[in-house]
């Protein structure tokens, strides 16, 4: 993650249209995407999900080729401005997706649970960026960067209710509801790490700014509450479904094949309620 805020002083600058650009590649493919799976055109959707992958890991790279922005407000505004945009279209790619995952089959379904899984990760990545770099701009930029970090992490309750809906179908194969759980642990982690993150930075603000951040902080504690409802609701009504039985059966399946899907969510939700753990957790 340091790469994306230090760059060596040799690097050449790279305009900030060329990852927007990009970026917006990236959202137009994520449209095409959902619409080809919403058709059933399942393969076709998987090699634009490739397409969607492919540019938006050159948005990222672009962000990372720009010059360290800690020396000017305009800079840092400039720098913070792709890095939204980029965190944007992975926050928009594990919604949509999300809501899809369950409708395609085969390959592609893989494929569209992996991608969300990365696309968690590219949002979460650029956020800590963001937080990592505020002490160290102008003042007068904070702000800003602190704007787009509340916009990114008060935005995940979205893809939690996806996910979650997709591990209930009894139908889902127990290999794509391994990857929708890591998943969710993924989704669920990063809005429980949002909460510390958006106390954290409220005090590096001048009083007018705070605003803005507490209010996404109570967006993030109010999301918090219902994640941990949606994975409690999706344990009690799962019924475990015998190993050796297929290669479906959903969550069910995944706790009844041997899988650590059952630990994981004990995890997710242990963690939650401050260690009551998932069984305890009714």
């Amino acid at each position: 993650m340091a790469t994306l805020v230090a760059v060596p002083a040799t690097a050449e600058a790279k305009p900030v249209s060329k990852a927007r650009t990009e970026a917006v590649k990236a959202d137009k493919s994520l449209d095409r995407v959902v619409s080809l799976a919403k058709r059933n055109r399942d393969s076709a959707a998987a090699r634009e999900l490739r397409n969607y992958r492919r540019h938006l890991r050159s948005a990222e790279a672009r962000v990372r080729l720009q010059r360290s922005p800690v020396s000017s407000v305009a800079g840092t505004r400039s720098y913070g401005s792709s890095v939204r945009v980029v965190g944007a279209v992975a926050n928009q790619c594990a919604d949509s997706l999300s809501q899809i995952v369950d409708e395609v089959g085969g390959d592609p379904q893989v494929a569209v649970a992996q991608a969300i899984k990365a696309c968690i990760v590219t949002r979460e990545r650029v956020v800590e960026v963001l937080t990592q770099l505020l002490p160290q701009v102008p003042a007068e930029a904070r702000p800003y960067i602190s704007r787009v970090i509340a916009l990114l992490s008060s935005d995940g309750q979205d893809e939690v209710q996806g996910i979650t809906s997709a591990l209930a179908n009894p139908a889902l194969p127990v290999d794509v509801a391994g990857i929708l759980t890591q998943a969710l642990e993924l989704a669920t982690g990063a809005i429980n790490d949002a909460v510390g993150r958006l106390q954290g930075i409220v005090g590096l603000l001048p009083a007018p700014a705070q605003p803005v951040v507490q209010m996404a902080l109570g967006i993030v504690t109010d999301s918090l509450q219902m994640v941990t409802t949606l994975i409690q609701d999706l344990f009690a009504g799962t019924t475990p479904t015998p190993a050796g039985t297929g290669g479906s059966g959903g969550l069910g399946g995944l706790l009844g094949g041997g899988l650590p899907g059952l630990n994981v969510l004990q995890g997710i939700l242990g963690g939650l309620l401050g260690g009551g753990g998932l069984l305890g957790g009714r």
